[in-house]
């Protein structure tokens, strides 16, 4: 009995539960919630848990009625799993895990990333936009670029021979930031990432330049396609919606389309496709493949939380460590550790690390802005 509820809880944890179990799960903890925090009587609270054991038994969780103190037991003394259905992320402390986790919860904490970037202009001022008043910051020739209340950088073209000055935006480690280019094209820009563009759109086509990762709205306009270059690819679209990503330390650049249609091709070779709705074209040393996207996994930096679906370790750290701004090192064999889960990107660092920790995967040690991994 201890052994498969302890299995059921790590299927859960990983992602690998079927419909059923995840729904007997939660149902059954949201009951456990109530009986817990109750300020009801002992009897009264048996009889509570006696309502969710009957509930588990006509949802056909086969086991003898006498193995339900058996299965409170393990969970009050091996495991607290908390599920926020609201926003997606859970949490199990399994009773090894304690001393550890409770080392880490008394570490100064690290507070998550927010919307900080650098805006630079033609003529090399930069403007740090956290700091800067709301309002207008800054006019060129032309153009007037302003700052919104929902920390947004708008342009807004005043006259058709504006000028063709080109400017660049740059989020740091633990930095975020929107931008509605001249044409109305909005783009979401990922930490440690930085696109330039021109000032004003002119000529046969809009084209901007990115670092790292940016989700694009184009703007329609049949008669000015939108390309964006990276380090390794151009795409081309006409009006759509699209995730790009590009760092310097992945072995992949992906491109995911949401909404419309984009061709991607790779600089210097005759690969390129052409991508729709819900697909993700992916570039590594062996080529340019297409895939089905998982969306949700793709755009949740976009919508305020990590989500992680049986991710490496390695992977997961890298998208941790932007948001966070902090070094990560590993200790020990980690090359078969996979995460899988959802987080909101709002908590503090500390509580990110206790929630991975509680998949039983991978263990943390914190030392000031530098985090060791270990098995």
């Amino acid at each position: 009995m201890q052994e498969d509820v302890h299995n059921l809880l790590k299927r859960y944890l990983s992602g690998n539960c079927s419909e059923e179990q995840r729904a007997l799960l939660e149902s059954w903890y949201m009951k456990y919630e109530q009986a817990e925090r109750a300020d009801v009587s002992a009897e009264d609270k048996e009889k509570q848990l006696d309502e969710v054991w009957q509930f588990l038994n006509e949802q056909h969780l086969s086991s003898p009625k006498s193995a339900k103190y058996v299965l409170w037991r393990i969970v009050a003394a091996a495991a607290v799993l908390l599920i926020v259905l609201s926003v997606g992320f859970y949490k199990y402390k399994a009773a090894s895990q304690m001393s550890e986790t409770k080392l880490l919860a008394r570490t100064k904490p690290i507070i998550p990333g927010r919307n900080k970037a650098v805006l630079t202009l033609s003529d090399g001022k930069n403007i740090i936009l956290d700091e800067a008043a709301d309002g207008r910051i800054a006019d060129q020739s032309g153009v007037t670029i302003t700052k919104t209340k929902q920390g947004e950088i708008i342009y807004a073209v005043n006259n058709h021979s504006a000028s063709k000055a080109v400017n660049q935006i740059s989020t740091p480690k633990g930095g975020q930031y929107q931008i509605q280019l001249p044409d109305g094209t909005k783009v979401w820009l990922n930490s440690a990432s930085s696109l330039r563009y021109p000032a004003s759109f002119s000529g046969p086509e809009r084209k901007v330049e990115l670092s790292g990762e940016a989700y694009f709205e184009v703007a329609k306009n049949k008669n000015m396609p939108f390309k964006v270059l990276t380090r390794k690819q151009e795409i081309t679209v006409l009006g759509t919606h699209f995730n790009v990503s590009s760092y310097e330390d992945e072995e992949s650049i992906k491109t995911t389309l949401l909404e419309g249609s984009v061709k991607v091709k790779i600089m210097g070779l005759e690969s390129s496709a052409l991508l729709k709705p819900g697909e993700q074209s992916v570039y590594e040393k062996n080529g340019l493949n297409v895939v089905n996207a998982d969306l949700d996994e793709v755009i949740a930096w976009k919508n305020g939380y990590f989500l992680f679906q049986d991710e490496d370790i390695h992977a997961v750290m890298r998208k941790v460590a932007r948001w966070y701004d902090i070094e990560v090192v590993y200790q020990g064999n980690l090359s078969r550790k996979h995460i899988g889960g959802s987080v909101s990107k709002s908590k503090n660092l500390n509580d990110v690390l206790m929630i991975l920790k509680a998949t039983d995967e991978v263990n943390f040690r914190i030392e000031g802005r530098r985090v060791t991994v270990m098995p």
